[in-house]
């Protein structure tokens, strides 16, 4: 359910950023990677996941921003101090608060009123099949 859910929601994000990307910039990538096994001290052989949001602005410069958690198999444990969540069981409710957390991270720096078309305004992908 967890990795389900922050795939769906790399993907809304992606597709947002597409059809209207930010105001000063080119383009704009939403991704989500899970690896593992990991060796880092936290989760040993555990999983990793995160969220990688890289524009590219009008001028040719690339701005990447980054978010990730990790999935402790050993201990049935989610780590995501980066959420400022710290510490919780894996269980649907703290899968709930993490992509919680992760969809106000992404909305954070992919606005609503940025991105997505104003009330009576047709989306951009709309608009460029005219």
């Amino acid at each position: 359910m967890l990795l389900d859910s922050v795939f769906a929601l790399a993907l809304h994000h992606d597709r947002r950023a597409r059809e209207r990307p930010a105001e000063g910039f080119a383009s704009t990538r939403v991704r989500a990677d899970v690896s593992g096994p990991t060796t880092a001290d936290a989760a040993p052989g555990g999983l990793r996941i995160e969220i990688t949001i890289t524009s590219l602005t009008a001028e040719g410069e690339r701005d990447e921003a980054q978010v990730g958690l990790d999935v402790d198999l050993d201990e049935h444990r989610l780590l995501a101090p980066a959420l400022a969540l710290a510490e919780l069981d894996i269980d649907r409710s703290s899968a709930a608060r993490v992509i919680g957390e992760l969809e106000s991270w992404c909305y954070e720096r992919l606005p609503m009123g940025a991105l997505d078309p104003q009330p009576g305004e047709a989306p951009a992908a709309a608009l460029a099949e005219d």
